[in-house]
């Protein structure tokens, strides 16, 4: 039985799934053959072994220097003190300080909606190369790729069970702690696979990739795992093989977000102590009393001594549960109590007085102030996500700070990492589904999707910029010549300071001719306009471009 009991369950049987992962990648064989210079990671490694003559470890390196996958990735295994640090983290991670900055970076990355729907796929329109002799067959070969890549997204999406819980945000939580993640692909069959049907987690620091040579001599990549029980590896494709990693290894020595921010808590927790350890140390009242014995017996001074302690002793102690207070037992405290000390002729006395501590003064918080900010400039977010900026929320995209830009800008670098979850394993699906997609470079570029999103900041600053882009075409329309004509072309105005393309112009021009075509139907066949004062459709028609009609209806101008 191959698969989880087989112990090298991809011995003889690779056709399928290393063809497949070639599918829309780069031409590994060709990078690493036609490459003449020294890369980083290469001359790196190679000089401390001048000796190494493995033909593959070297492609292996060349490879993770070139524009492959591994160029933009750590890998936990080279990283020896990988599982330790890990763990080391983990329990980092578990104070309420550093929980609250990654639960505040997760819940803005990963946003549900009403459907328990974080994310949607993108739209595909005039993102793929279309095929067919004539319109028609283009119009249905479109129709077809866009029909299956949103029944395939749906299928991932379960086949994750991000429908039925809250794991994306788990597993993004997770990452932003440990740093890598790692999940197998799972296929109905390994020798001629059709469907991906589930997902693995994996342990990332048995992984790591590597580079063979197939039948005919050319180079891939694939991945090895080595069996903590028996040392043993499995090998895996790439195609099986999902890993995200939040930095680069060579570029920083952070293995993850959390990390950037233990010295910052470190710091902040040593101040945190020494402000406990000195008011626990300062809060106890120190008498110092002094008793003459005068020529007594040693015998005779302990007793004075003795006696002098029990007559000015008060027993306080305070109940941490109850918050109650007692003195010698008794609830109320007297707020005056009188000491009569006796003095002898020769001017000896009992001296009581408060014995000093000397050291620094810890009382104020300005310290403690201090080594919280930097926390919060490690931590990447705003302060008005803080207590201390009440969490101010404002709609005016003019009112929003920078430093509320940079946090958007680097939540959207992590889900630009993150949506590997799901767009690798769409792609090699729709790859199966529809051959042809497999040499379309432009799809594979254009497989993504769409984050549901609660910061309406963008949309906001893009609304705004639209207003004034319209206020300045306005303008510069309404300037004539010398005969009181428009000076300015309408269509050179829109281009050039609405900014649109010539497929959005296209898209328009086909979204009027499709209401205008609804008009003359509607009036052909004595229906009034619709509830919205719009034309009215005719029957078996959409009355408004909205949704999937949309999307047909403002391709036909493209094909």
């Amino acid at each position: 039985m191959a698969g989880f009991l087989d112990s090298n369950p991809l011995r003889g049987l690779r056709s399928g799934l290393t063809a497949l992962s070639r599918f829309g990648m780069k031409y590994d064989d060709l990078l690493v053959k036609n490459s003449q210079a020294i890369g980083y990671i290469e001359g790196q490694m190679t000089g401390f072994n001048n000796a190494m003559g493995d033909d593959l470890m070297r492609a292996t390196l060349a490879l993770s220097d070139t524009t492959s996958s591994l160029k933009n990735k750590s890998i936990a295994f080279f990283q020896l003190d990988y599982v330790q640090k890990r763990e080391r983290l983990r329990d980092l991670a578990s104070n309420g300080e550093i929980e609250f900055i990654i639960e505040t970076i997760t819940d803005d990355a990963i946003v549900y909606d009403e459907d328990n729907r974080f994310c949607y796929p993108n739209d595909l329109l005039g993102e793929i190369n279309y095929r067919g002799k004539n319109k028609e067959e283009r119009l249905n070969y479109q129709e077809k790729v866009i029909d299956k890549y949103r029944e395939n997204f749906e299928k991932i999406y379960s086949a994750w069970s991000f429908d039925r819980g809250i794991s994306a945000w788990q597993y993004f939580y997770q990452w932003l702690i440990e740093g890598h993640l790692a999940f197998e692909i799972i296929y109905d069959n390994l020798t001629n696979p059709k469907d991906i049907i589930g997902f693995k987690e994996l342990d990332p620091s048995t992984l790591y990739p590597e580079v063979k040579k197939d039948s005919a001599g050319l180079i891939y990549l694939q991945w090895a795992q080595r069996d903590p029980l028996n040392k043993m590896n499995r090998t895996l494709t790439d195609s099986q093989i999902i890993y995200i990693s939040y930095s680069n290894e060579f570029r920083t020595k952070r293995v993850s977000f959390v990390e950037r921010l233990v010295r910052s808590f470190n710091l902040l927790r040593l101040i945190e102590h020494s402000k406990v350890i000195w008011h626990t140390m300062n809060a106890p009242i120190r008498l110092k009393t002094t008793v003459p014995v005068g020529t007594k017996s040693m015998q005779k001074a302990k007793e004075d001594v003795r006696e002098f302690t029990n007559t000015l002793k008060e027993d306080i102690s305070f109940d941490g549960s109850t918050g109650e207070l007692s003195v010698d037992g008794k609830p109320n405290i007297l707020f005056y109590k009188n000491y009569v000390l006796p003095v002898n002729d020769r001017g000896e006395k009992i001296e009581i007085e408060a014995l000093e501590y000397p050291g620094p003064n810890l009382s104020g918080s300005e310290l403690l102030k201090y080594f919280h900010d930097k926390l919060k400039l490690d931590s990447k977010l705003p302060y008005s996500r803080w207590s201390e900026g009440q969490g101010a929320y404002t709609m005016n995209a003019e009112g929003i700070s920078r430093e509320e830009i940079r946090y958007n800008k680097f939540v959207k670098r992590l889900r630009s990492a993150y949506k590997e979850l799901i767009t690798k394993p769409l792609y090699l699906q729709m790859c199966l589904d529809v051959k042809d997609l497999k040499s379309d470079h432009k799809f594979a570029n254009a497989v993504g999707m769409v984050w549901h999103d609660d910061n309406v900041f963008e949309e906001i600053k893009n609304q705004e910029l639209l207003n004034k882009r319209l206020a300045t075409l306005n303008s510069m329309k309404a300037v004539v010549d010398d005969e009181n004509k428009p000076y300015f072309s309408t269509e050179y105005l829109i281009k050039e300071y609405l900014k649109l393309s010539d497929e959005d112009i296209e898209k328009n021009r086909n979204y009027l001719a499709a209401f205008g075509q609804a008009a003359e139907a509607a009036a052909g066949s004595g229906g009034g306009p619709s509830a919205g004062g719009g034309p009215a459709a005719p029957a078996g028609a959409p009355a408004a471009p909205t949704g999937e009609t949309s999307s047909e209806v403002g391709t036909k101008g493209q094909l």
